[in-house]
């Protein structure tokens, strides 16, 4: 049997080697032996189980043939919470959780009745909220019918009371008349032309519908916000997650269609833009 020191240090190795992430091997097997990263670190010197081992050496080559760590696991955190995810949602992503972050500050001094997010993926923004402010109508959207199934599963798996609908952007709300408070959205906005840039562990494993869209990443923005005046409620929040070269763009799109509203481009942790807010009540 295999000490778990040497283990590590074996596959940090290899890691090293291939230019890979570092922190994959502790992850990989401190989650299939529901360890904490402390409680890992102080078994160092123990001796691997078989089982253990043999699971370890599994999710290892995964790793190294190129899947993500959270589709090995099918988990991610996100916002304190761990979700359920497979190929056919994206992994969560820690910018996203600073636009829940600032949709929780503004909804702390300004309760609202209703939230909507769409392109909701996993259902992380919807839950995550959902999970700050239990009272609230929470309601969540995508076009992909595989991401609602897990989105579902991590509502049911979390106890957050969500509604989810399959639709294309704001359709099926703008055909029923259902108007909300707030709408949030992740949707997709990277261009082609990036691709070239783009890591072969998000282009040959992320789901594609809910990374790439026309006219240089806007074109989802640009029918979002055209049909947002069916949708919103006289009063309202609106925050999107963007890429970072889109803000100025972004935000035009919304003080075109809604000019005495407030519009902020605000900037991620990284200090790149990565969000725009737009609301007619006064912070």
């Amino acid at each position: 049997m295999t000490q778990i020191n040497q283990l590590l240090k074996n596959a940090e190795a290899i890691l090293l080697e291939k230019g890979l992430d570092q922190n994959a091997a502790e992850i990989l097997l401190e989650t299939r032996m529901g360890l904490t990263r402390s409680e890992l670190w102080m078994e160092m010197s123990r001796e691997l189980e078989p089982n253990h081992e043999k699971q370890f050496q599994e999710d290892f080559a995964r790793y190294l043939a190129g899947e993500p760590v959270q589709y090995i696991l099918k988990t991610a955190p996100f916002y304190g919470y761990d979700f359920l995810v497979t190929e056919d949602v994206l992994i969560p992503r820690p910018e996203t959780e600073e636009l829940v972050a600032t949709a929780e500050a503004f909804l702390k001094k300004h309760p609202l009745r209703s939230l909507l997010d769409v392109c909701t993926g996993s259902g992380i923004i919807a839950i995550a909220l959902k999970k700050a402010f239990p009272d609230m109508t929470v309601t969540a959207s995508d076009i992909s019918a595989a991401a609602l199934a897990i989105a579902k599963k991590n509502s049911l798996l979390l106890n957050a009371d969500v509604r989810f609908i399959e639709t294309d952007l704001l359709e099926s709300f703008k055909q029923n008349n259902e108007r909300f408070d707030m709408i949030v959205a992740n949707p997709p906005y990277i261009s082609e032309a990036e691709k070239a840039e783009m890591s072969d562990y998000v282009l040959k494993n992320e789901p594609s519908i809910a990374l790439f869209a026309e006219n240089d990443g806007l074109a989802i923005y640009e029918r979002f916000v055209d049909n947002l005046k069916y949708v919103l409620n006289p009063s309202f929040w609106v925050g999107v997650e963007i890429g970072y070269t889109q803000g100025e763009r972004v935000k035009q799109l919304f003080e075109k269609s809604y000019p005495h509203a407030t519009v902020l481009i605000h900037k991620d942790i990284n200090s790149k833009d990565r969000y725009v807010t737009c609301s007619n009540i006064l912070v």
